[in-house]
């Protein structure tokens, strides 16, 4: 691994943006869990409900490269849905709302990483980013061969509502009043992410 990100380089997140009413509910789930120990909550503007599908480190100048080579790959690709099927904490703090690992979704995940693979920054040798760390093997082998961590085996769909302060994650899990989080995907957008994975800057919409 790389001791620092390369220069000029942006973590590119390509995600489904939930519904307009599966994303209001996501930020109301998210905001009931503000606390001294949460570092955020989805607010519906800075922070909003995505799910990512693949993230990756590039050079600034292949994100053209990038965008093109997405929107290539998913000409043909059908809508699908996305089922919910409850709620997850992670290792490293986060809680997140859970979709089910349909043929559908690893589909698009496989399709995007196969695709883009070859255009990001420090192939076989990435930096390791700070948003999941430290790396377990299986985590350092897939950035290395990737770009993601969470590749393949480790890819989970799902929602991040918030992520808790280091030694702040509740005892008793969260209770959530019931809601229907299923949606159809209809479009796959392309990001760009802070250092923490966290979208701020679209590139691109594509429709499915």
């Amino acid at each position: 691994m790389t001791p620092a990100p390369p220069k000029d380089s942006t973590i590119i997140n390509i995600c489904i943006i939930p519904s307009d009413e599966v994303g209001k509910q996501c930020v109301g789930l998210s905001q009931s869990l503000e606390s001294p120990g949460t570092a955020f909550v989805l607010d519906g503007v800075s922070k909003f409900a995505h799910m990512t599908v693949f993230m990756a480190r590039f050079t600034d100048d292949n994100i053209p490269k990038v965008v093109a080579a997405a929107q290539q790959a998913l000409v043909g690709s059908q809508p699908f849905l996305c089922t919910h099927t409850g709620y997850f904490m992670t290792a490293g703090r986060y809680l997140e709302a859970s979709y089910r690992k349909s043929g559908e979704f690893m589909n698009l995940h496989s399709t995007l990483i196969d695709t883009l693979k070859p255009l990001r920054s420090s192939p076989g040798l990435p930096f390791e980013e700070g948003y999941f760390t430290p790396y377990t093997d299986e985590q350092r082998h897939n950035a290395e061969t990737t770009g993601y961590d969470l590749a393949y085996g480790l890819y989970r769909p799902h929602i991040t509502l918030t992520r808790y302060k280091e030694d702040q994650v509740p005892e008793i899990f969260p209770g959530f009043a019931p809601a229907q989080l299923n949606f159809q995907c209809h479009k796959v957008c392309v990001f760009k992410a802070d250092n923490n994975g966290a979208v701020y800057e679209q590139l691109a919409e594509i429709n499915l």
